[in-house]
């Protein structure tokens, strides 16, 4: 990466800032088991003052007190959201929510069976909202405006390095003079989730509405993109193909390629509408490539207009002769699910990949409604994209007994497993879901607040 696209990078001491070991060298949770496999658990205090990181070599027993300082790793973030790349590093990201202040970001690694920092601390500068893998580099996209002016925030990582982020990448959205904004009528669009596939990126579209704003005096600067809970177009699906140039002088990492569109209207019976991830607005599901196939999970939902079409969740498909040289290029015809006809009307929220075909669902809790407020999407099935067949998990506690299931999750294809980390009215556990639909509780972690579980194997 060259100079002058390093916008920070420093070289950490021991303790110098604020991940390090609580207890150098004592024996703590992990530290008796050396095991090149393990399960990171990530909780935190009430007041938000500190995170802590724990290793667990079986999520399936045992328990991990947050207040034990021996082995444990702390993680100093206002604001902080974990993503995995690979299960080799487990990315802290941090940084500003709301008009807060952002700290510095890590990355950790698995040595000896513990977690090593990885590489340098470094500045985010800012939100990210959504966020994907290309090669061994970590895009984050955030939506953003000024004056009139709506366009994509582009920032990236070299994860097998991460010594420094760029992050003045833009990406316009609302010059609807060309494509894709073109295709989108009066609304401007953001990102839902980012996905390789091969030599390219994919980037689910996400309409936002173009609102007047009182905070510009001038009437050229006068509109602005606004996120709701449906726009105009959500139940349309669009997905932009773009290349990934991260020495590119304009500053446009994210080169435009071309799009795909599949309106509704043109499939009566069989909608889709979009990918437009969660409530806590981090993404990274919905665009799922499994082999040389593409499998779009859309959420669905009730769009903006008074008694206008309430569109299904649905899975789309691409492959075949819609990969063209290696390019996605249209979505199958004679591939179509809806999830709320196999899920007993239930809406998606977010999907996990199990390996073999399989997927995890986690579903919206009441039967016919969406929505985005917290801690409503308590439901899991598992849902097989091949053979189509879902079957509803079992041995979850009971959704009035959920408080809360944190982002964070881990996920071992090998074994067909996703364990996530439950905030239950009984304390806080890990909880695995296996491809046969059977959830199992397993490691107590006795925590104020819950950050989720990430898995790492040793390189």
């Amino acid at each position: 990466m060259k100079d002058r696209f390093k916008l920070f990078s420093m070289a950490l001491c021991a303790c110098a800032f604020a991940a390090c070991n609580d207890n150098e060298g004592v024996d703590g949770p992990g530290d008796g088991d050396k095991s090149p496999v393990q399960y990171v658990v990530m909780s935190a205090t009430s007041d938000g003052t500190a995170n802590y990181l724990q290793l667990a070599s079986d999520p399936t027993k045992g328990t991990i007190d947050p207040t034990e300082a021996n082995g444990r790793i702390s993680f100093d973030a206002s604001n902080p959201d974990f993503v995995n790349y690979n299960n080799e590093l487990l990315i802290g990201m941090n940084y500003p929510s709301q008009g807060g202040t952002g700290g510095y970001s890590y990355a950790w690694k698995l040595i000896d069976g513990q977690l090593v920092q990885h590489g340098n601390g470094i500045m985010l500068d800012g939100d990210v909202k959504a966020r994907g893998f290309f090669n061994d580099y970590l895009l984050g996209l955030s939506d953003q405006a000024e004056d009139n002016n709506h366009y994509t925030r582009v920032k990236y990582v070299k994860v097998t390095e991460f010594s420094s982020v760029v992050v003045d990448g833009k990406i316009n959205c609302q010059d609807h003079s060309k494509e894709p904004a073109s295709q989108m009528g009066n609304e401007a669009w953001g990102v839902g989730d980012i996905a390789q596939y091969g030599d390219y990126v994919l980037l689910a579209y996400t309409t936002k509405h173009l609102v007047q704003d009182g905070n510009y005096t001038s009437k050229a600067a006068s509109t602005r993109a606004k996120a709701s809970y449906g726009t105009d177009l959500d139940n349309n699906f669009y997905l932009g193909v773009y290349k990934f140039d991260p020495t590119d002088a304009d500053k446009e990492y994210l080169k435009y390629q071309s799009m795909i569109v599949r309106k509704s209207e043109d499939h009566p019976g069989k909608e889709s509408g979009q990918i437009k991830g969660n409530s806590r607005s981090r993404t990274e599901t919905g665009i799922e490539v499994v082999g040389d196939k593409i499998y779009l999970f859309c959420q669905g939902g009730k769009n903006f207009q008074t008694n206008s079409l309430r569109v299904p969740s649905a899975v789309l498909r691409i492959s075949g002769s819609n990969i063209q040289s290696g390019k996605p290029v249209d979505i199958d015809s004679d591939y179509y699910v809806d999830l709320n006809d196999k899920t007993g009307d239930r809406y998606l929220w977010r999907c996990y990949y199990l390996g073999d075909n399989k997927f995890c669902l986690q579903l919206f809790t009441n039967p016919g409604m969406d929505g985005y407020t917290e801690g409503t999407h308590k439901t899991f099935g598992i849902f097989d994209v091949e053979t189509q067949n879902y079957t509803p998990v079992t041995g979850m506690p009971e959704a009035g007994d959920i408080n809360d299931i944190a982002l964070a999750y881990a996920s071992d294809t090998d074994k067909g497993t996703v364990t996530f980390e439950l905030m239950t009215t009984s304390g806080a556990v890990l909880y695995t879901i296996n491809r046969n639909g059977v959830a199992t509780p397993g490691t107590k972690v006795e925590a104020e607040v819950i950050k989720g579980a990430s898995l790492l194997k040793q390189k």
